[in-house]
């Protein structure tokens, strides 16, 4: 008598399906598929004039299983979105981890890492900095997240920099808040407009700009001071 219980479905491990990859596989390959079709199409298309069917065709992934795994075209933006957002973050930490390299060359390092990942491949940044703009206020809210994960990361490293005697001690948020928006319009600016830069340069633009409100934060007062004087206001000259 032959002995099938090992050969039978199930037995010793999951079912197999097409190509001996088990559903889960399967699904996990067709959803790596739509990400990798959802960032070129919205990258290059843009958002709103991508169909889902366009999105499923050049993944060779049927509707019924888009809508397996997806609720629609703005939740595969979603999780496009969060993929780019993911990876751009791995850079920023990887980045300012470098303990061999003086914290502020780190952050000036990460911010040039931070401009060739968006611009190296450019329909990343359109898709983070242009193509999730104004979708839905679900997506502005994702948005928004991303900016305060984003800046938190600067604001921590801020207050490393405060505590080593480099910066003032204050509460470094609203600057690091303004240094994301600052770089997301400098890529937006690259990708829309004919700045006649290449992506080095844009880096070192935004490394210029990060070092004047290093530079320009040497001068602030605590957020909470009630000093009547801006140390950036010009002297008043009337006073002999």
């Amino acid at each position: 008598m032959k002995d099938t219980a090992s050969k039978s479905p199930g037995a010793g491990g999951r079912r197999r399906g097409y190509r001996g990859l088990s559903a889960e596989e399967l699904r996990k390959q067709r959803y790596q598929r739509l990400i990798a079709a959802g960032t070129e199409l919205f990258g290059e298309r843009g958002y709103a004039a991508t169909p889902i069917e366009a999105v499923c065709s050049h993944a060779k992934v049927s509707t019924r299983h888009f809508y397996e795994q997806f609720e629609g075209r703005e939740s595969i933006l979603h999780a496009v979105h969060a993929e780019l957002v993911t990876h751009m973050e791995e850079i920023v930490r990887t980045s300012l981890t470098e303990s061999r390299t003086p914290l502020t060359q780190r952050v000036a390092d990460t911010i040039e890492a931070a401009v060739f990942f968006l611009l190296d491949d450019p329909r990343r940044g359109r898709i983070l900095c242009i193509e999730a703009v104004g979708v839905s206020e679900t997506m502005e809210k994702k948005r928004r997240q991303t900016t305060h994960e984003l800046a938190e990361i600067i604001r921590r490293y801020a207050t490393l920099m405060a505590e080593s005697g480099m910066l003032p001690s204050r509460d470094y948020h609203l600057p690091s808040v303004a240094l994301v928006g600052m770089f997301n319009e400098l890529i937006a600016e690259w990708l829309t407009e004919d700045t006649g830069l290449t992506a080095m340069e844009m880096a070192r633009e935004a490394k210029i700009m990060f070092r004047a409100m290093i530079f320009g934060a040497q001068h602030y007062e605590p957020t909470d001071s009630s000093a009547d004087h801006d140390p950036l206001d010009p002297p008043d000259e009337s006073v002999s």
